[in-house]
């Protein structure tokens, strides 16, 4: 009961925190993107190093930030140099450290990059620069999609949980994880397409049903994929939870593992389409 508590006050104070972020857009939205990717970003390394790797944590964080910042606001020369220096300066700083191993640190480190920082950045991209793709979208259609992309998630995650629970007899992937069922993924896939679909259906925003289809696919499909793959980052790793950062959460690699994976996706479905 008391657990129950705690996620229900974290829940009550994150998702206004989040939906505020999203809807205005600019600095508010970078700044989440940046919490989000490095507080994933110190909880992936931490994962590493119960497998033996250790990363360097500031010069990582440090290269996803300009990496970020880049990406919302633009390629510029000196970000650029900046980038490329933190890189080698990565690659040149393991002879001289002379921690364990110098291969395993330094790709580590930059995998950290990625994972999940480069994926969000996409998403971070996506929410400066939607008009970019779509000429004739304005506010607020930017701030409801990714709103929607957020909403589509817990609903995917949700749905999946208690078809799985009530419903589930066949294992989706039980050497990742025994719990998740192949009903449970079916019944998450369905409820992120209708998540979408209601956009349409309310008229929120002016995309035909098949580019919303197509959305809760992928949210429905590379979503669940991307709590799989983090699940199986713990579990190479033997922990339960990616941190406690968010009590009753676990941790920000937890919540927002299924958003990394989504995120340069819905990017390639906007370059196609558009």
């Amino acid at each position: 009961m008391k657990e129950l508590i705690t996620r229900i006050l974290v829940a009550l104070i994150g998702i206004p925190v989040l939906v505020f972020c999203i809807w205005q857009g600019g600095i508010w939205f970078f700044l989440l993107i940046v919490i989000i990717s490095g507080v994933g970003q110190y909880e992936f390394y931490k994962l590493a190093r119960a497998k033996g790797a250790l990363a360097q944590y500031v010069p990582g964080l440090a290269l996803s930030l300009v990496l970020l910042y880049t990406i919302a606001y633009g390629l510029e020369p000196v970000r650029i140099s900046v980038m490329i220096l933190l890189l080698m300066f990565i690659m040149a700083y393991e002879m001289f450290r002379n921690n364990g191993s110098p291969l395993l640190n330094a790709a580590v480190t930059l995998l950290g990059v990625f994972y999940p920082a480069f994926f969000l950045g996409m998403l971070l991209y996506l929410r400066l620069h939607f008009t970019r793709f779509f000429e004739t979208t304005g506010d607020p259609i930017p701030a409801i999609f990714v709103l929607t992309m957020f909403i589509s998630v817990w609903i995917c995650d949700t749905m999946a949980y208690f078809a799985g629970v009530t419903l589930g007899r066949h294992r989706l992937f039980p050497r990742v994880s025994p719990k998740k069922s192949i009903e449970g993924a079916v019944a998450g896939l369905a409820g992120a397409v209708l998540t979408f679909l209601a956009l349409g259906w309310l008229e929120l925003v002016p995309f035909p049903p098949l580019f919303l289809v197509l959305s809760g696919a992928i949210v429905g499909i590379l979503g669940q994929g991307g709590d799989l793959v983090e699940s199986w980052l713990k579990r190479d790793a033997n922990v339960k939870d990616s941190s406690h950062v968010l009590p009753g959460h676990g941790g920000f690699l937890d919540r927002f593992d299924s958003l990394s994976f989504i995120s340069p996706a819905f990017l390639v479905l906007f370059l196609l389409w558009s």
